[in-house]
């Protein structure tokens, strides 16, 4: 920034306050001054104050930062009387903008500025200089609101540098992640950690985006099976008529959707944005639509309009985040309902407030189901193996009990004590070591031999002592032929023994999945009926359940015959 000083001989320092008070001193060189910058400003002398000398400006320049803080007024028409054509392209900029620059009313149409975002380090630098000039010319902030934001380093946290291999070009990483992959790594970091930048997150973020086109994949997937076209009247707030819970579940997750993330932009935190897009697919994805498939299968109407509807929403809603698969996304699926030509034409949505009981008893539903597949997975019992039966404690979920016994694979589920359990304590060592010394070793014996009682401030009485609950450290596991999981007051056990009848419908789910994977292997269309010959070893699963497997395959006829593997063809 040129700076405003113009020493004389006489002893008096003249300094400039305005463009105005330049006009009325310069000596000379007016006719030349595109811009107030070097080199035209030096070749106009002032008249000195004092002595009536002219005098040239200290050819020095200020801060760069200073330059860039008077932004908010130098291009904006700041004590411009009038607007002045083409007055953007002069000086270094001719002929390259020929841009207008505006005048004074213009300027306060537009001052002081909604929000500025720049890293924290221009606190003392940007945001400074911006705040200082602006309280001396105007008295008050040039900003409403500032976002600040920690320094982007490579994947593994280090600076990038040239020299050191690991700067990423701004050309190749277009190329290799795409501009939405690229915005989302920005958006989705909280802005007090440093960005750790690379092709690795880029990867991961390209995994949760699929989700997204995954699941509009399967709309248009299943929907053009019974040529089926949605209605532009569901874009506003969902399928009217009688729902299903399940339907009215996913129109209230999208409400709680726009809602979550309606404050997240006006809290300017799009690493909020991102977290409540990211839970939203989760749910479409791993709950409603793998809920609701063998509705889609069947062409219900009112799932494939519920989807829609929850889909469209969510595009509109990650439109400020990732625009250009947004747009893709909205010209394929929702434009074909005589929507706007863009989402970003249409609008903010307006689906309404969210039925917040209703969210939070099918967020209790689900985490049952977690709990569930965790204490299978501590009895390393497969997710496909049935089960016999699923005891509750903690959620009181009777409305739900079909979809636990569908989810867990289990065939009965009981609300109430799990007492399919066991405590299992051992002493903290670090603490209760220099306390009890030689006793300890005592100590250790009582509790391994379940010779303890449990007090109710969650401490444990063994062996004359009252152990306090930072004592001792305390696991629930589940007895002999359980397992158990806890989590948040909610307690789940499943019984893990498996009769010869369990077991073999197991190894029906999984000829089931063996033969969905052939089909998809093999490039059979959704709707592509086909005939089956299955080994010998599945012979006993084709006679107990032949109709059931056939049914989820697609098969006219499934048989059991003289082969190595599965064979498939079109019936």
């Amino acid at each position: 920034m040129r700076v405003r000083f113009y020493p004389c001989a006489c002893g008096h320092l003249n300094v400039i306050g305005s463009k105005r008070e330049l006009e009325e001193r310069a000596v000379e060189g007016l006719d030349q001054l595109e811009e107030l910058r070097r080199p035209w400003i030096d070749r106009v002398p002032v008249r000195c104050e004092a002595c009536g000398d002219a005098v040239q400006r200290i050819l020095e320049v200020g801060d760069v930062w200073l330059d860039a803080g008077i932004v908010p007024f130098s291009t904006l028409g700041w004590q411009n009387d009038e607007v002045v054509p083409g007055g953007y392209g002069t000086g270094a900029a001719r002929g390259l903008t020929g841009a207008d620059l505006p005048d004074e009313a213009y300027w306060e149409t537009w001052f002081p500025a909604d929000w500025v975002s720049e890293m924290r380090e221009q606190i003392r630098l940007w945001f400074y200089s911006q705040l200082f000039m602006s309280v001396v010319l105007t008295g008050g902030s040039p900003f409403r609101r500032v976002l600040g934001y920690e320094k982007m380093l490579d994947e593994s946290g280090r600076e990038m540098h040239g020299s050191w291999g690991n700067m990423i070009d701004a050309d190749d990483a277009f190329a290799r992640m795409g501009a939405d992959v690229m915005r989302w790594q920005y958006c989705a970091q909280p802005p007090n950690q440093n960005l750790l930048f690379g092709f690795g997150p880029a990867e991961e973020i390209k995994g949760k985006i699929l989700r997204l086109w995954n699941s509009v994949r399967f709309l248009v997937l299943y929907g053009n099976v019974d040529d089926w076209r949605p209605r532009l009247a569901d874009l506003a707030t969902g399928p009217d008529g009688e729902l299903g819970a399940l339907d009215r579940w996913m129109v209230e997750r999208t409400r709680a959707l726009v809602s979550e993330a309606r404050q997240a932009y006006e809290d300017t935190l799009t690493v909020n944005v991102i977290r409540a897009f990211e839970a939203f697919v989760d749910d479409l994805s791993n709950w409603y639509i793998r809920r609701s498939r063998r509705r889609f299968w069947d062409g219900d109407e009112t799932a494939l309009r519920t989807l829609w509807f929850a889909l469209a929403t969510a595009i509109r809603v990650i439109g400020p985040v990732m625009p250009f698969l947004a747009e893709e996304l909205w010209q394929r699926v929702v434009r074909v309902a005589g929507a706007p030509s863009s989402v970003f034409l249409a609008g903010w949505p307006e689906p309404g407030d969210p039925d917040e009981a209703l969210l939070e008893e099918i967020a209790a539903v689900r985490r049952v189901v977690e709990l569930g597949r965790q204490a299978r997975a501590v009895a390393n019992q497969r997710q496909r193996q049935p089960l016999r039966k699923l005891v509750v404690q903690g959620a009181s979920l009777p409305a739900h009990e079909a979809e636990l016994r569908d989810e867990l694979r289990v065939k009965e589920v009981e609300f109430g004590p799990v007492d399919a359990t066991e405590l299992r304590v051992k002493p903290n060592l670090p603490v209760l070591g220099p306390k009890l010394g030689a006793a300890l070793g005592d100590i250790r014996r009582a509790l391994a031999a379940g010779e303890f009682e449990q007090l109710p401030d969650g401490g444990i009485r063994v062996s004359g002592h009252d152990l306090g609950a930072d004592e001792v450290l305390i696991e629930t596991v589940g007895r002999d032929g359980w397992a158990v999981a806890s989590d948040d007051g909610v307690t789940v056990a499943v019984e893990t023994a498996v009769d010869p009848e369990l077991e073999l419908e197991g190894r029906a789910y999984d000829l089931i999945h063996e033969l969905n994977t052939l089909r998809r292997d093999r490039g059979f269309e959704l709707t592509d009926r086909v005939k089956i010959v299955v080994p010998e070893r599945w012979r006993e699963v084709v006679h107990r359940h032949g109709e059931w497997v056939a049914g989820e395959v697609l098969a006219t006829e499934l048989t059991v015959g003289v082969v190595g593997e599965p064979q498939i063809e079109l019936a």
